[in-house]
């Protein structure tokens, strides 16, 4: 059994790099469109594509890579442009889909680039196919006891994850459990070659997970 590492990615809040958290708002009576964000969960992919259309790009923001909004978190997805998009196609990423989507701004130069800089919204759900529950660990939170279970439906709230065996290795996906998004060694390495703005990396430690040697 050897262990594997990945990393948390999350959105940078730092007003010298994002200008001002989030940096995306969501158009005026948006809820009352037809397909709008609500459609989009972490289980499951809508039926119809979801309208992004005319999402806000704030007065005081600046222009990263992968844009943070408060409505459209990374609970669901990321606003992200054609250079992250591009780079992550050469890379294994785990139940995915882009979705076309657009975005505006007061300032002319800003409208501009955002027209030019075209934007995607990227959404994941969960990949919980890729574990093994036969050789995974979880924690008893009731009475501190390490057990094992053979299936998700098995799986309790109150059993935490210890150490998860992965049947498959991808470089993005959406971690088990949770809303947090992991990325391997080699897509956070290839990130950060590249500049990517908008995004910081933390090892992620709520449990660990392991593959075949």
């Amino acid at each position: 059994m050897k262990k594997v590492i990945y990393y948390e990615m999350d959105l940078s809040t730092e007003s010298e790099i994002v200008g001002t958290y989030p940096q995306v708002d969501v158009p005026q009576k948006y809820f009352k469109v037809p397909n709008n964000f609500e459609t989009l969960s972490v289980r499951s992919f809508p039926e119809t594509n979801p309208n992004l259309e005319n999402f806000v790009f704030k007065r005081a923001a600046k222009l990263t890579e992968v844009l943070s909004s408060h409505m459209l978190h990374s609970s669901i997805g990321v606003f992200v442009d054609k250079k992250f998009k591009d780079l992550i196609e050469d890379f294994y990423v785990k139940n995915f889909q882009f979705y076309n989507c657009s975005l505006i701004a007061a300032d002319k130069n800003l409208a501009q680039q955002l027209v030019e800089n075209h934007y995607f919204f990227l959404h994941l759900i969960y990949a919980n196919e890729i574990l093994d529950f036969s050789q995974s660990v979880f924690e008893d939170l009731k009475t501190d006891e390490i057990v094992k279970i053979d299936n998700e439906e098995q799986r309790a709230p109150f059993l935490r994850p210890v150490k998860l065996f992965l049947k498959e290795t991808p470089d993005l996906f959406r971690s088990p459990f949770n809303i947090a998004l992991l990325v391997s060694e080699s897509l956070k390495k290839a990130l950060e070659e590249a500049n990517i703005s908008g995004i910081l990396f933390k090892e992620y430690k709520n449990n660990e997970f392991y593959i075949e040697a």
